[in-house]
């Protein structure tokens, strides 16, 4: 069967292929409609259940609504109550302020005029207090006056009578004799004290001069003590000094000798082999002009050492200090 079905033409197959498609098709629309419809359905309680809220929260906002509203009339006649209080207490604020400024005013004035009479007032005590020290000082100066006057005539009186009765000393001068002869013993007293006084402080000063003396002594005799030293090492830095030059000197004038010598007894055979055996002088000129000769050469070197030693000893020389 599948051969024979094989063999069929194409004429014969394409029918079925679109009957097969066909079917395909009226399923596929079905099962949309049926989405269709579902989806309808679908939206449709969706609808339903958004409508339902909506009328739930309307119905809620209506209800909030009038609650906001009598609140809102509530707090409007509780403000205009409370601007009604604070425009009657700023009235009586105004007036109780004002009868303030009033009384305070009249205090003001009242103080001002109460000043203005103490001022007068206290000039014109000034005044009278001015007079008052005037005849003050008048009667104070006038009793001044009256007794030094019965003081001079009771002195007069006094010393009248002294000189008439020197044995017998009134009564008023014996308090005076006593104070005089008081006052004249303090100030023997007080000058024992400041000469007292004046011997102490001149025996202190004498045992801190004898103490400075001795400690100057002490110094003077350190100072000369290491002076003596000074003296003593410098002696025998001269004499340690003079042995070195001694030494120097006689080492010097050794060698200056030893080279003379030398230049003295080397040369001369020499001379003397030359004037002689090729020069072919005599035999006297041979033995002694050599010998001058070498005593020339000798003055020479000894004028050379000379110049020598005087120019190193007048060079300057580096001092440490400089070198350090």
């Amino acid at each position: 069967m599948t051969r024979s079905s094989e063999e069929r033409p194409p004429e014969q197959r394409t029918p079925a292929l679109d009957e097969s498609q066909h079917s395909a098709n009226q399923h596929e629309a079905a099962s949309a409609s049926m989405l269709k419809s579902w989806s309808a359905s679908q939206n449709r309680e969706i609808n339903l259940a958004q409508t339902r809220n909506l009328q739930r929260q309307l119905v809620l906002l209506r209800e909030e609504n009038k609650r906001l509203r009598t609140e809102l009339a509530e707090q409007r006649a509780e403000l205009e109550r409370l601007v009604a209080a604070y425009n009657a207490q700023q009235a009586s604020f105004d007036e109780e302020l004002a009868a303030l400024k009033e009384g305070h005013q009249q205090q003001i004035e009242q103080y001002q005029a109460h000043l203005r009479d103490m001022l007068a007032e206290n000039r014109h005590l000034q005044a009278e207090k001015q007079i008052l020290q005037g005849q003050y000082k008048d009667l104070q100066r006038n009793f001044q006056q009256a007794v030094e006057e019965e003081a001079h005539k009771m002195i007069a009186e006094a010393a009248n009578t002294i000189i008439m009765r020197p044995d017998h000393v009134p009564s008023l001068f014996q308090d005076v004799k006593k104070t005089i002869e008081l006052k004249v013993r303090q100030e023997e007293d007080e000058q024992a004290a400041a000469a007292l006084y004046l011997i102490r402080d001149a025996q202190r000063r004498a045992r801190q001069l004898e103490e400075e003396l001795a400690h100057e002594r002490q110094q003077i005799a350190s100072e000369r003590q290491q002076l003596l030293q000074m003296q003593q090492s410098i002696r025998e830095q001269a004499e340690l000094r003079y042995k070195t030059l001694v030494s120097h000197l006689g080492g010097r004038w050794s060698l200056a000798v030893t080279l003379s010598v030398l230049l003295l007894i080397v040369p001369l055979p020499v001379l003397q082999s030359l004037f002689y055996f090729v020069l072919h002088f005599p035999a006297m000129v041979s033995l002694y002009v050599p010998i001058l000769i070498c005593l020339v050469l000798i003055t020479i070197f000894a004028r050379l050492r000379v110049a020598m030693a005087t120019y190193y000893s007048s060079a300057p020389r580096k001092s440490s200090t400089t070198k350090t």
